[in-house]
């Protein structure tokens, strides 16, 4: 139906500029609605309608008595399929699904005329398919008619869908996440994740996990995880198989091994069908299901599976697959921290157990070692006191280092009972109050005099305390004993001191020194059992490493603590606190005094080791002449190295019978002793200070004067491994501690043997080397030279050939033998292989054509077959490139090889010059092309010029005569006007002229003649008289030359140069030109010289161009062609013209003519 047009026009103004919706309104037929058609509404319905549509904000509105849709472009998203048939019905059809939730909102808004508001209201829209949750801020307002009757409605509204469930979905990771991480084991894990997701399961009606059974050898799945489903349900078996059996009587849905191989990232299983599927807090059950892997952090495969029923109301799109993804990577993180965790309280467990086994062991083993070191040293003493008899004075030597040495074992022996009795709180301690003061300076003066023989200033500083202070008197003993006796050992020079001093509740003793420090990695490590800080230097290396453990152990037992601090190199200092008082102590521990005095004899065995520690004057080797013959009587040089003096004393004494003995006490002083003599034998200890003995065996070996020492290690590491080390860092024989003294010197003479068999077979082996040397050199040496030469040859050749950017081909009619890189890639070729068969093949393979015609070459007729018949050829084909197929032109320069007058092969040198001569014929073309445009170009030029002459000079005459004639009939103004024309039409003169000169350029050029310079510059001074007497100006012609050239147009050159002086004068000055010339080999450079407004440099190159001006007409006259004309005319003579200039310094142009030789010739 044909609508009036007016009706149109009106609807078209209505609907104009609306977008979609507007298209829509404007072809649908209103008359079939309740509203009629759009030219009948009344205006406040057209009006809401505008504002609607010209909205950018999503709107939707109803009106009249059937409530009739309307919506703009921005509400189509919420509509969705719906949005093909809206416009135009009733909006409670539209609407249908959720109008028990807004019908009455828009009754209300009718009847009562005031507007509502909802903020993210849950609506369950069916645009896509299928009910979706949504969620919607929006607000109904009333419509009133032309009479002010509400009729109709209007929705401004925000969908917050996106908004709703993303923040829903966070808050339920946030919740996994703070609640996973405090899980300790698997169970703690998923009771986490069903808290986590019990306050919000929107998202995940229901969920279950499934982990591998703890049975090694069985497939099966166990359920570790239920949520939204009961242990009775059949989609929730306890146990699955990978293909979904569940060992019940229905088999469950779940087929999880495609996920579980990785076959697949996860999988989508339809749930229709099944009866009593979980619903969640919906009121319909999830249609689908998906199962995700648990891939744990590192791992490559799942370690389970997650199984989750999806939001019936929700589409499973990126962010809800993002949301779940993130869900199951939280569960993967949490089991991997729980593994890691629970193998870390297994391996802390175990090595818990390690340690009480260990302890326990030292325990027993000290307890059981008491009673032989008892029955040891009962009759060591007897013997030493001469109960028994008078000894000699070597025997009571030998029993006085026995002794020595039973007391230091039963030390160590009691230091790890006790430890071990203090670490396991079995230590029967008693505390009784001392006089802290006086005891401890009876200690610490029992190590005064070791301190003074080793050369250290001993401080004691004990201040007196206001209160007693309860100790156990054998353990605290311990204690300090143990602090100086480590201070004695790695202090080796300055001081130690002790001070004692009141400090609150609290009594603090401190134990300085200033010897070699820890590094601060250590010091945290100091109290560690069994801990050795490496490489520490030290009086001696021996310890049993619990000293400062065991008195941690006893300070902590007091009821007190320790503290260490060290720089290295500076010192360390240990700080003691002890509170006062027993009130800190176990009442049934702490004893009333005694009135005893405390013994140091504890501290003899301390103080005897610390001497022990001090150097001893080495015994001197024996001093025979060291260059003098070896005889076979001579007894040999053994150097023993090792820190403990008894050892040192002992092995002296085996050894000293039969060989000359010298010792030293760590691995440096023993390579001092080396470099003073070297000896024939080296037995050497492996733990020592300073430099131990693997670091000494070491430096042996890497001097060649000492490299074939022999080297016996001593060491208290038994076992094959510390055997094998020993002799692989170079050891030549390994003794076990403890050994027999028929041990010893067995190893010594074996060594010494081997030593000695090994020096003579070498000798031996060197003489006979030396000879078959000799024999070999003067054998060789004229196969060198022979050789030397070729191979100079040889290396020149594949130089120049790898140097050669052009391929190089050597061969003969067998194939090609030697080529560079170039040779393969010329004709697309991989391998040396493919060119390795007979030339006329490769001919024929290649496709050789002339290039001038494109026939094919007969093989026979190929440049390289015709260098093998004995002919120099050059010549240009096409060929083949094997590799892309494509034609490529190559310069072939072959030549014969010849030896003794026959030909023997031939070698080309091939280049490709496709490129050369494809852009040689562009270049022609291009050539061509240009010729004809310039031609062109200067035929306009010239006719235009020529042409327009003519009405310039008419114009230039008429306008003379008018101002002859009637010059006196006119104004002021029209004088103005009347004298712009004359200007202008001589500028255009000027303009027409110079192109006429510009044109007649581009024509034949003038043959060249010898040319009086001088001449030429008069002429053009001649033509420019009227101007230089204007200006003033003076010009000045140096000696000028003959050159070769074109008279009239050098003085046209000439001519606009100083013309340009002239006019580009400054203000402050008159013009000063000059014109020099000077010879320049086979040219003479001119220059015009003037002292006007000068060129900036920028522009230098540019005002040879055509039009260039740098200066506005009204200040300087000008064509901007006459510097364009000089630079053409000095081209056409050969040579070059350029400026220098400065702005206010003048400027010269300077331009090479060339010169006449001596016989009058160019």
């Amino acid at each position: 139906m044909s609508k009036p047009s007016g009706e149109f026009d009106l609807t078209q103004g209505l609907f104009a500029g609306g977008g979609e919706m507007a298209r829509r309104m404007l072809a649908l037929d209103w008359t079939r609605t309740t509203l009629g058609p759009p030219h009948q509404w009344p205006q406040s319905l057209k009006t809401a309608v505008r504002i609607m549509l010209t909205s950018r904000f999503a709107m939707w509105m109803a009106w009249g008595p059937d409530l009739t849709f309307f919506c703009n472009d921005a509400y189509l998203p919420t509509l969705g399929v719906k949005g093909s048939w809206a416009l135009g019905a009733r909006s409670d059809v539209v609407w249908a699904e959720i109008w028990k939730d807004i019908g009455p909102r828009i009754s209300q808004v009718l009847s009562e005329g005031h507007a509502t508001w909802d903020e993210g209201l849950l609506l369950f829209l069916e645009r896509s398919g299928y009910t979706e949750e949504t969620y919607h801020t929006f607000s109904y307002s009333p419509l009133a008619d032309d009479t002010g009757a509400v009729t109709g409605m209007l929705c401004v509204v925000t969908e917050e869908s996106e908004r709703v469930v993303g923040e829903r979905r966070l808050r339920v990771l946030g919740s996994l996440s703070s609640r996973l991480n405090g899980a300790r084991t698997t169970d703690e894990v998923f009771r986490a994740l069903h808290a986590g997701l019990q306050d919000e399961p929107q998202d995940l009606p229901f969920a279950l996990a499934y982990l591998p059974a703890q049975e090694r050898d069985t497939a099966e799945l166990r359920c570790a995880l239920r949520f939204g489903v009961g242990a009775d349900h059949a989609l929730a078996p306890g146990v699955i198989g990978p293909q979904g059996e569940s060992g019940q009587q229905e088999p469950a849905p779940w087929v999880v091994a495609p996920v579980l191989s990785g076959a697949v990232p996860a999988q989508l299983q339809d749930l229709q069908g099944w009866p009593d599927v979980p619903r969640g807090p919906w009121d319909r059950p999830p249609l689908r299901s998906l199962t995700l892997p648990i891939i744990q952090p590192g791992m490559t495969l799942p370690a389970g599976v997650l199984i989750v029923g999806l939001n019936p109301y929700r589409p499973l799109d990126d962010a809800y697959r993002s949301f779940l993804d993130l869900c199951v990577t939280q569960l993967a993180s949490a089991l991997t921290s729980v593994t890691a965790y629970e193998q870390e309280r297994q391996r802390a467990e175990v090595l818990a157990q390690l340690d009480r086994a260990k302890t326990a062991f030292f325990a027993n083993a000290s307890h059981e070692l008491r009673t032989p070191l008892t029955l040891m040293l009962g009759p060591l003493e007897d013997l030493l006191t001469g109960e028994q008899g008078e000894l000699s004075a070597q025997q009571q030597q030998t029993l006085s280092m026995a002794h020595r040495n039973s007391l230091r074992l039963l030390r160590l022996v009691n230091s790890l009972l006790d430890f071990s009795r203090l670490e396991a709180g079995r230590a029967q301690a008693r505390f009784v109050p001392t006089d802290f003061v006086a005891l401890n300076a009876d200690l610490t003066s029992s190590f005064r005099s070791a301190m003074n023989r080793a050369g250290l200033a001993f401080r004691v500083e004990l201040e007196s305390l206001p209160a007693p202070v309860y100790v156990d008197l054998d353990l605290w003993e311990k204690v300090l004993l143990n602090l100086l006796s480590n201070a004695f050992k790695f202090t080796l020079q300055g001081e130690v001191a002790v001070t004692l001093r009141a400090e609150d509740r609290h009594v603090v003793l401190a134990v300085q020194d200033t010897g070699v420090g820890v590094p601060a990695a250590e010091v945290e490590r100091l109290f560690e059992r069994f801990h050795r800080v490496e490489g520490q230097r030290g009086r001696s290396f021996e310890g049993s490493g619990i000293g400062l453990a065991l008195v941690r152990e006893i300070v902590l037992l007091h009821g007190g603590t320790i503290e260490a601090s060290s720089e290295e190199g500076r010192g360390t200092t240990f700080t003691l606190r002890l509170p006062f008082g027993s009130a800190h102590l176990p009442p049934d521990r702490v004893a009333a005094p005694t009135g005893e005095q405390p013994s140091t004899q504890g501290a003899l065995p301390f103080v005897e080791e610390a001497l022990r520690w001090l150097p001893s004057a080495p015994a001197p080797l024996a001093d025979p002449e060291p260059d003098g013959p070896a005889q076979p009587t001579e007894r040999r040089q053994v150097l023993i190295v090792d820190d403990n003096a008894d050892l040192r004393e002992y092995l002296q004494r085996l050894l000293e019978p039969h060989h000359d003995v010298q010792v030293a006490r760590d691995g440096l002083e023993a390579l001092e002793a080396i470099r003073g003599r070297l000896p024939d034998l080296m037995v050497t200890d492996v733990m020592m200070p300073r430099l131990d003995g693997l670091g000494l065996l070491a430096a042996v070996r890497e001097s060649p004067a000492t490299r074939d020492l022999p080297v016996i290690m001593l060491s208290a590491r038994a076992g094959e491994e510390a055997r094998v080390q020993g002799l692989q860092s170079g050891a030549d024989d390994y003794l076990v501690k403890p050994f027999s003294a028929r041990e010893l010197l067995a190893k010594v003479n074996a060594n010494l043997k081997l030593s000695q068999l090994r020096r003579e077979a070498l000798e031996r082996e060197q003489a006979y080397s030396a000879e078959l040397e000799a024999r070999v050199e003067a054998r060789t040496r004229e196969l060198r030279e022979a050789l030397d030469h070729s191979e100079r040859q040889t290396l020149e050749l594949n130089t120049v050939l790898a140097s050669m950017p052009d391929a190089v081909y050597v061969g003969d009619l067998s194939g090609i033998q030697r080529a560079n890189r170039p040779a393969l890639d010329i004709v697309g070729f991989g391998s040396m292989e493919e060119l390795r068969r007979s030339v006329i093949d490769l001919s024929v393979q290649l496709q050789n054509r002339d290039l001038e015609t494109g026939a094919p070459l007969p093989p026979e007729q190929t440049p390289f077959v015709r260098a093998l018949r004995g002919e120099a050829v050059r010549q240009d084909v096409r060929l083949r490139h094997m590799r892309t197929g494509e034609d490529r032109v190559v310069r072939v320069a072959a030549a014969p090889l010849r030896r003794d007058g026959q030909v023997f092969g031939a070698v080309a040198v091939v280049s490709d010059i496709t490129d050369q001569v494809a852009l040689q014929g562009d270049i022609l073309r291009a050539n061509q092309e240009l010729s004809r445009s310039n031609a062109e170009l200067e035929r306009f030029a010239y006719i235009a010029s020529h042409d327009l002459q003519e009405p310039i000079r008419t114009v230039g005459s008429y306008a003379g005569l008018l101002a002859h004639r009637y010059g006196d009939r006119l104004d002021e103004r029209a004088e103005m006007y009347l004298q712009t024309v004359q200007k202008g039409a001589e500028r255009m003169q000027t303009l027409v002229n110079d192109l006429l000169v510009f044109s007649r350029l581009n024509g034949e050029r003038p043959l060249p003649s010898p040319v009086p310079l001088r001449e030429v510059v008069q002429e053009a001074l001649a033509r420019l008289e009227a101007a230089r007497v204007e200006a003033d100006a003076q010009v000045e012609l140096g000696e000028l030359p003959v050159v070769l050239g074109a008279a009239s147009r050098l003085a046209q050159l000439f001519q606009n140069l100083i013309g340009n002086a002239l006019k580009f004068r400054a203000p402050d000055r008159a013009p000063l030109v000059s014109v020099r010339a000077e010879r320049e080999g086979a040219f003479w450079r001119v220059s015009v010289q003037d002292n006007g407004i000068g060129i900036a440099p920028e522009y230098h190159q540019r005002i040879f161009e055509m039009f260039q001006r740098l200066h506005i007409r009204d200040q300087f006259e000008g064509s901007g062609l006459g510097l364009a004309i000089c630079e053409k005319i000095v081209a056409q003579h050969g040579g070059r013209l350029w400026v220098t200039s400065e702005p206010g310094q003048g400027s010269a142009f300077h331009l090479t003519l060339p010169a006449v030789s001596d016989d009058g010739s160019g």
